[in-house]
């Protein structure tokens, strides 16, 4: 019978029988046993012979069935010829090779999953197909680290081509733009230059989503995409002080979430609600006005963490024998949730450690924490480099907050290790950052207690009126 499918695995997996991951330009087996990888992603069919059939019409004349010429043969058809005449078919036809890795450890959509409506939105805006150009260059040498010449080529040309977007105030303020420089910080990720533009290009984020008109945003991509890029700006808010947002900006973020799944957001943990995480690089800037709400949240998350952890110890002892099954995407994602909830629950706790550093059990509590992300660190390195790209964050706030000459060794050298997989990315200025702001807080509130000016109030009171005391999860 003709038409039918036949795997796309290269043709060494094939041969034997394994399954491929489909990596581009190389496919993890190949790779590892040093053997040239042929025919990944390709389309085939099998065209089997069909024996003569016979058959009476109607009219009584006898009907001859032909079989197909070929016999065993397989052919690979790639995307039709009408689709990729033109640059911009060609663009889109790459980037959604990029999108059908399912590997967690390389799968794109970790980054958000309206990546995957953005083929259909090229062609429109010229800032925007640069940018997809430039992952899509880059994205087949990731699990390489090094990278050739034509991905730094694009990848200058898309900062070229945002500088002149920029120009145009009423292209700027488009979701096209703001999708552009979203892809190009992750390309700038990947590739880690040394000028550290993430930082630079967080603040454009965050500058082009104060200056869009949100409100008039309606469509499904757009309320996605806005929803995906306040995470980063949080936490990126809470090493960098230029990062700032209204709240109209966080009220508008919940409408979308209510928009998009209502029944989700219902559901969704208060701690973990984007106007509750809004609050983080404030109470980082100024956590004397802030005790109580400080200590408020940090009951909710160490509740929710323990919540998470419930669902993520149904998964161990867990080995994955494939890393693009649904299982390993929401084992990655309980893991994910996890350790970062643990991390702000740290911060938190050392936030409330600042008015009162003989609390003992804020300090367990801290050790605790910063045990509990050494942990998943270590779990989660099968999930490198995009599975765990989270992890170096919660690294270094939990370097920042620990005081503990053992655990600090541990967590350098973890984070060390995880450095290696975008090595340019400064991850430990930023923890050195926070450290120093953190000790500045903590001198200048322990002179203030000294002189009988005590900045806020206790934060065993703050915990107290919030209806719980202190306790390791």
């Amino acid at each position: 019978m003709p038409g039918v499918p036949s795997s796309r695995g290269c043709d060494a997996c094939r041969k034997v029988k394994k399954k491929c991951d489909q990596l581009k330009p190389t496919c993890s087996r190949c790779a590892r046993l040093k053997i040239t990888c042929v025919g990944s992603g390709q389309q085939r069919y099998m065209f089997k012979n069909q024996p003569l059939k016979v058959t009476q019409s109607q009219n009584g004349a006898l009907q001859k069935s032909h079989p197909p010429v070929t016999e065993g043969i397989i052919f690979s058809f790639g995307t039709p010829p009408s689709v990729l005449n033109t640059e911009t078919g060609r663009l889109a036809s790459a980037f959604v090779e990029t999108l059908k890795i399912t590997d967690v450890r390389y799968a794109v959509t970790y980054y958000g999953p309206f990546l995957r409506e953005i083929p259909q939105r090229l062609g429109n805006s010229p800032v925007l197909d640069s940018a997809v150009k430039a992952i899509s260059s880059a994205y087949p040498f990731v699990h390489k680290g090094t990278f050739p010449s034509s991905a730094l080529i694009h990848y200058g040309q898309s900062l070229r081509a945002l500088r002149d977007c920029l120009n145009n105030p009423s292209e700027a303020r488009t979701s096209h733009t703001l999708c552009a420089v979203y892809l190009i910080t992750i390309c700038q990720s990947w590739l880690g230059k040394v000028d550290d533009s993430l930082t630079s290009h967080s603040e454009a984020l965050a500058f082009l989503l104060k200056a869009s008109s949100l409100g008039e945003w309606r469509s499904h991509f757009e309320m996605q995409m806005v929803i995906t890029l306040s995470v980063p700006i949080i936490l990126e808010g809470i090493v960098n002080p230029r990062i700032r947002m209204d709240p109209e900006f966080w009220e508008m973020m919940t409408t979308f979430r209510k928009r998009l799944n209502p029944q989700a957001f219902e559901r969704s943990k208060d701690s973990t609600q984007l106007h509750h995480l809004a609050m983080l690089p404030e109470f980082v800037q100024n956590p004397d006005a802030h005790v109580f709400d400080i200590a408020k949240m940090y009951l909710s998350l160490k509740r929710d963490a323990q919540t998470i952890k419930s669902v993520l110890d149904q998964y161990a002892p867990f080995v994955p024998a494939s890393f693009s099954t649904p299982q390993v995407g929401k084992h990655s994602q309980q893991q994910a949730a996890y350790t970062i909830v643990t991390t702000l629950a740290a911060l938190l706790n050392t936030l409330l450690r600042l008015f009162n550093p003989s609390n003992s059990i804020l300090e367990s509590e801290t050790t605790f924490f910063c045990d509990e992300v050494l942990t998943q660190a270590v779990l989660a390195s099968c999930y490198r480099p995009m599975g765990s790209a989270y992890m170096p964050l919660s690294l270094v706030v939990c370097w920042a907050c620990t005081h503990d000459i053992v655990q600090l060794a541990k967590l350098e050298t973890v984070l060390a290790d995880y450095q290696t997989d975008f090595a340019e990315l400064p991850w430990m200025n930023r923890g050195i950052w926070l450290a120093t702001l953190l000790n500045s807080h903590r001198e200048r509130i322990a002179l203030e207690m000294a002189t009988g000016a005590s900045p806020s109030s206790n934060p065993e009171d703050a915990i107290h009126t919030a209806g719980e005391s202190c306790c390791i999860l």
